[in-house]
């Protein structure tokens, strides 16, 4: 059969031959290609626009994660605020002085003036004592009906619900109850977002999004007339992307969700490329339009190249013999546009890839050996990371070892407190909090290895109240032995005779306070005077040692600006520094 079709092609012309050959391969070709290309591309198009829809869907949910965050954190702050709790548990006799003491609280002021994200901050109490002043609303027997206040009473978890204003319109609001452990009074904080701080954030002129909490009407949309009615679009509980047919018009929706801390408020959200689905038809045309262009034009170019191709042949002829012949240089010599000229063209496009090709290769062999020393490079760090701080102590405990053969208890001994010392260090490197134990226990390790400096001149004592729970109450760490080794360093250095250092761990109100005294040297006033200034105008760069001004400011950054340390001395008498702090005590809170 194949012969018999070969016999009979060689019975026609070339241009013939061209026609019935070529043209039903291009044809054919043309089509196919052409329809792959067609659903490739509004394959691509449409995972293009989901995946787009998607990323938008997730930045939306980041932007609502630290928003809600922001409510969360508010209420949490204000549920521990203990001048908070003291003014809602005050019975005043006049509203004078409620007023009065309602001014002198400023931290809801500070809430809106440093929270954007917070639109209204209110306190609803049941304490009749309390005006209805600023944000401090007393919650009457109709406020106490609603459903957000009997919730709010009724689960410690701060919640989140959909409330609608004078204005119908609707906002997010989380409610939290203040405990008031000692008083039967009740009082819920209520924090409103701010719709227009969501919307300067979420806003993207290629999506509209609608945000809905649990089964509610909607709380925000980027159209602001769409605010309050109900969500129409479908696979509320799962993450996904589809098109979604609303309203006659086709929208490409892309779900996501949001639990919250409580693990029960879910907030829905859908982000719609109201242009999706109109692009992707105007992209199928398109390419539907370019397959059929390039049909009629592939035939139109095969009918005239079929006539061209004819007058040519002989000059391809006579090509292909000096090709047969080596003569190399016959190509060199061949100029115009002909069959000829592009053979020489190819030709010379072939050798010049070849090079290229081989300057790949070669580049590519020097990436591979530059790739593999740095992986040299990265083993051997990674050998170097894994000396950690186990060999020194295993180093330390060898040579202690030593001293205690050779009869050096003091040399033996010395190290152990050094290893002490040094592994309280690295264990608390890192962390945020540790006991109160671990801190006294390593301050006595350190006054250990200074006794051996010493002497009998650095004598220290240690008073904690029998109402702190050394155990549970934390601290950060680090805190009380730059006190005392200040204490040792420049109080009792320069005595003649023996000196005394008392460190006092007492409670002031639920404060926390760290007393370190000695009856040294003491500092005279302009020394004092300068060493205050440091302390109070410290910054994180001081990252050389750990002194005072290192430690009131880590106070003062971790525990807030009402809390750090003073010092007081007189010369030739003693110094006092007191730290002042804000324990954790889980005992204490429970």
């Amino acid at each position: 059969m194949k012969t018999i079709l070969f016999r009979q092609l060689n019975r026609v012309t070339i241009r013939k031959q061209l026609f019935i050959v070529y043209i039903p391969t291009i044809f054919l070709s043309t089509i196919i290609i052409g329809l792959f290309l067609v659903y490739d591309s509004t394959t691509q198009l449409k995972n293009n626009y989901e995946h787009l829809s998607e990323l938008n869907a997730q930045r939306v949910k980041s932007v609502l994660y630290d928003t809600t965050s922001t409510l969360y954190n508010t209420a949490n702050q204000l549920s521990i605020d203990t001048q908070l709790r003291q003014l809602l548990t005050n019975e005043f006799s006049q509203d004078s002085q409620a007023i009065e003491a309602i001014n002198d609280y400023k931290q809801l002021h500070s809430i809106r003036q440093f929270q954007p994200a917070i639109a209204k901050v209110r306190i609803y109490s049941t304490n009749q004592t309390l005006p209805n002043y600023k944000d401090f609303v007393q919650a009457n027997a109709l406020v106490q009906k609603t459903d957000w206040f009997q919730k709010a009473i009724s689960q410690p978890d701060a919640f989140l619900m959909t409330i609608n204003d004078e204005k119908s319109l609707n906002y997010l609001a989380l409610y939290k109850e203040l405990p008031l452990p000692r008083s039967q009074e009740k009082a819920i904080v209520e924090l409103i977002l701010d719709y227009n701080y969501l919307s300067n954030r979420i806003r993207n002129s290629s999506y509209i999004v609608q945000l809905q909490l649990n089964d509610d009407q909607l709380f925000y949309h980027d159209q602001i007339q769409q605010l309050g009615m109900d969500s129409s679009f479908i696979d509320m509980d799962k993450n996904t992307t589809s098109f979604q047919k609303k309203d006659g018009q086709q929208l490409l929706v892309a779900s996501n969700r949001l639990k919250m801390n409580n693990q029960q408020d879910i907030i829905h959200i859908y982000s719609t490329d109201p242009s999706a689905y109109q692009n992707l038809q105007s992209n199928l045309v398109k390419w539907t339009m370019i397959v059929l262009i390039s049909l009629i034009s592939t035939f139109i170019i095969i009918s005239l190249f079929a006539r061209f191709f004819t007058n040519r042949i002989r000059t391809l002829q006579l090509a292909v013999y000096h090709a047969s012949i080596e003569n190399y240089d016959f190509f060199q010599n061949i100029s115009g546009e002909d069959e000829i000229s592009q053979i020489s063209l190819d030709f010379h496009k072939i050798i010049q890839h070849i090079k290229y090709k081989e300057e790949e290769i070669y580049q590519a062999r020097l990436s591979k050996q530059e790739l593999l020393n740095q992986q040299q490079q990265m083993e051997f760090n990674l050998l170097a990371s894994q000396i950690n701080p186990h060999f020194l102590f295993n180093t330390l405990e060898t040579i202690r070892m030593m001293a205690i053969r050779n009869g050096n208890t003091d040399v033996a001994y010395a190290i152990k407190l050094l290893a002490k010392s040094m592994r309280y260090t690295l264990e608390v490197h890192g962390t945020e909090l540790t006991s109160l134990k671990k801190e006294i226990d390593a301050v006595h390790v350190y006054v250990k290895i200074q006794r051996m400096r010493f002497g009998d001149r650095v004598n220290f004592s240690v008073q904690i109240s029998n109402e702190i729970n050394q155990d549970e109450t934390m601290l950060l760490p680090l805190l009380i032995q730059p006190l005392v080794e200040n204490a040792i360093s420049h109080g009792l250095e320069g005595l003649m005779t023996d000196g005394h250092i008392r460190l006092t761990v007492s409670k002031d109100q639920g404060d926390l306070l760290i007393t370190v005294q000695d009856d040294g040297v003491g500092i005279t006033e302009e020394k004092l005077q300068e060493l205050q200034e440091k302390i109070q105008h410290s910054s994180h760069r001081s990252t050389k040692n750990i002194g005072l001004a290192n430690v009131n400011y880590r106070v003062k950054m971790f525990y807030g600006s009402g809390y750090g340390l003073t010092i007081s001395s007189v010369r030739n008498q003693g110094t006092l520094v007191q730290l002042k702090i804000r324990p954790y005590d889980p005992i204490e809170r429970t």
